[in-house]
């Protein structure tokens, strides 16, 4: 009887199969766990493709500060793709001027932000929330609405598990330094100052929650018609500022409250007319990777941000960063 050791042939065929079988079955195992020599674990995207919906079958938002200008404007934009819930502190709301919105597809209600319990009551069954309320001159402070006032709704939407929160803040809010920033501060009592404190704890409360957050930082508003997503440009890092007219603001929020994908999770952002872009300082002019524009959509603009981890290397108040030096000698 002869063995593989007596039949050449026999043995180079052995070792063939066995060569085979174990490539099959180590490439199987890199595909399926991802962990193996190297290969990082793929970690799935959070997506979102059905939202809560009333019996309606449309996804119910709640817009807070919906007598605003900006506010109404959200409400309006909602009606195409969702079942805005207008909250004022009234209780009462009635559609922009030249609006086409029928005021039986609008749910109405009162909030007031400074009061947890209304906003707990107003905000049941909803699947996101645009914060889009700001103090009034000789009626409320700052520190009440654009800061307290944010945070009681974050405190709401993450008790009751309601999935976004859209926060409408304002551009130059980290910039308290620049000439935008001085001069809105001044004739504002510090309203930026107040809005940033609101944004840190909404960020900070959010942090390994299931509930997401998106904070739109629009320039100076105008009552002009929307001029699309081809004409903006998004920017993140706080370093730019412009024109932007309030109802693609409200555009934004709508899109950012109802994409399937909610591309806009946890991102912060200013947005501007192209055409009318500024530096706030003179020596944030020039290229940054944080800019998207030229792009029609505002579902694949939301995508291109990056989420808020990762912008970091954006400049200071200083032309020079003390960075730079050391020993009293400039680094090359």
């Amino acid at each position: 009887k002869l063995t593989t050791e007596h039949r050449p042939g026999t043995a180079m065929a052995l070792w063939r199969s066995a060569i085979q079988a174990c490539l099959i079955s180590t490439v199987f195992f890199c595909t399926s766990r991802r962990t193996f020599v190297g290969i990082p674990k793929q970690q799935p995207r959070r997506v979102s493709l059905a939202l809560k919906a009333e019996g309606s079958g449309r996804p119910v938002v709640a817009v807070l500060g919906a007598n605003g200008r900006t506010g109404a404007m959200v409400v309006e934009a909602l009606a195409k793709m969702a079942q805005p819930r207008a909250l004022t502190r009234s209780g009462q709301w009635k559609p922009p001027q030249d609006s086409t919105i029928k005021p039986d597809d609008v749910e109405v209600g009162q909030a007031d932000v400074t009061d947890f319990g209304s906003l707990a009551a107003a905000l049941t069954g909803v699947s996101a929330v645009v914060f889009a309320a700001a103090y009034s001159r000789g009626k409320t402070q700052p520190q009440d609405v654009d800061n307290a006032g944010l945070v009681n709704c974050a405190k709401v939407v993450l008790e009751k598990g309601i999935e976004r929160l859209i926060v409408v803040s304002s551009a130059s809010v980290t910039r308290p330094y620049a000439p935008v920033g001085i001069l809105l501060n001044t004739i504002g009592s510090g309203v930026l100052n107040e809005k940033l404190k609101g944004e840190n704890k909404v960020k900070e409360m959010f942090e390994g929650s299931e509930s997401t957050y998106t904070i739109v930082r629009p320039g100076g508003l105008t009552m002009d018609p929307a001029v699309g997503f081809a004409e903006l440009q998004f920017n993140q890092g706080d370093t730019y500022v412009g024109n932007v007219p309030r109802a693609d603001v409200a555009e934004i929020c709508a899109i950012a409250a109802t994409d399937p994908l909610n591309s806009g999770a946890g991102r912060t952002f200013e947005m501007f007319k192209a055409r009318t872009r500024q530096p706030l300082l003179p020596w944030y002019r020039g290229k940054t990777r944080y800019i998207v524009g030229n792009v029609p959509d505002g579902s694949a603009m939301l995508a291109r941000l990056r989420p808020d981890k990762e912008v970091y290397d954006i400049p200071g108040a200083l032309p020079i960063s003390l960075d730079d030096f050391t020993l009293g000698w400039a680094r090359k």
